[in-house]
């Protein structure tokens, strides 16, 4: 893998930090298109859009995961996500909204604060989502997988062998822009570990879901990586520090049931307890010694 390919980084470009804003096309007239066009801004410019902004608790955009704006065929797309909403999650343990599926990424994967789900923020965001799913019917059966995911047997047998070799991964493809120390460049390229990345409880904190996002994203438009290549630096990715999850600490205060639509009302997650979740040791994966 040539070195000229590490701005082909593990969780994309950040928010864009450099880009402009970009006026989308075919929007309905009046306020429902302003609205779309907001929450588009919103996705691309997270960490400096002032509407936005407040509820984050890191240097991530919701465009590092969801790779411009979420308008592709890859993972971490936004086509065809309303029309499978609503929806029974295991996590919330509740059938819930794609309003609730926005609010409850800003308390995991950006670390921040859960808006409320009819907040312009959110009902924006939910516009610009409703609208790349515009003339699909509601509850549209998902295509079945080209073949099962390699990935949850991997884990089930990760070494830190694993670990080690998904380093020589990220020397090689990542490092020249998210650094040796996982901590990026302010304003370009995001951090993937440490107090600036997402937390415990992000879905890309399961090294299963960030394999499968970096088999499909990555090197940034011209993803390559073996299976085996994006489940090992997945593994190394994950098995750094960062922030735990505790869900009352992302909640507003004063949060009424009515307002938090979900069965589970408590959660806690580290790093080592996810692992620990798929019969694994944070401290063998590492090769620490005490």
């Amino acid at each position: 893998m040539k070195t000229s390919l590490t701005a082909a980084v593990i969780i994309g470009l950040a928010g864009v930090g450099m880009a402009h804003a970009q006026s989308l096309q075919g929007l309905p007239a009046g306020p429902l298109g302003q609205s779309i066009q907001n929450g588009y801004d919103m996705m691309m410019h997270t960490t400096t859009n002032p509407e936005v902004k407040g509820y984050i608790g890191n240097e991530l955009t919701c465009s590092n995961c969801h790779i411009n704006g979420g308008d592709t065929s890859a993972p971490g797309n936004f086509r065809e996500t309303a029309s499978k909403l609503p929806a029974y999650s295991k996590r919330e343990n509740a059938v819930i909204t794609l309003e609730d599926r926005i609010a409850n990424c800003f308390m995991r994967s950006m670390n921040g604060t859960r808006p409320s789900t009819d907040s312009n923020v959110i009902v924006d965001m939910a516009a610009y989502i409703d609208w790349l799913d515009r003339g699909k019917p509601i509850a549209t059966p998902p295509a079945p997988p080209s073949k099962p995911s390699p990935y949850p047997a991997m884990l089930k047998t990760a070494t830190h062998a694993d670990v080690v070799a998904g380093e020589a991964v990220y020397k090689a493809n990542c490092a020249a822009c998210h650094g040796a120390n996982g901590a990026g460049m302010p304003g370009m390229f995001p951090p993937v570990w440490g107090d600036k990345s997402y937390n415990a409880g992000a879905g890309l904190a399961n090294p299963v879901k960030l394999a499968t996002w970096v088999k499909g994203n990555m090197p940034l438009g011209n993803p390559h990586l073996t299976e085996q290549e994006a489940f090992q630096v997945a593994m190394y990715i994950d098995t750094h520090p960062r922030p735990d999850f505790v869900l009352s600490k992302h909640l507003p205060a004063n949060t009424t049931p009515d307002e938090y639509n979900a069965k589970v009302r408590a959660e806690t997650d580290s790093v080592a307890s996810n692992f620990q979740k798929a019969g694994l040791s944070l401290q063998s994966l590492t090769g620490a010694t005490n």
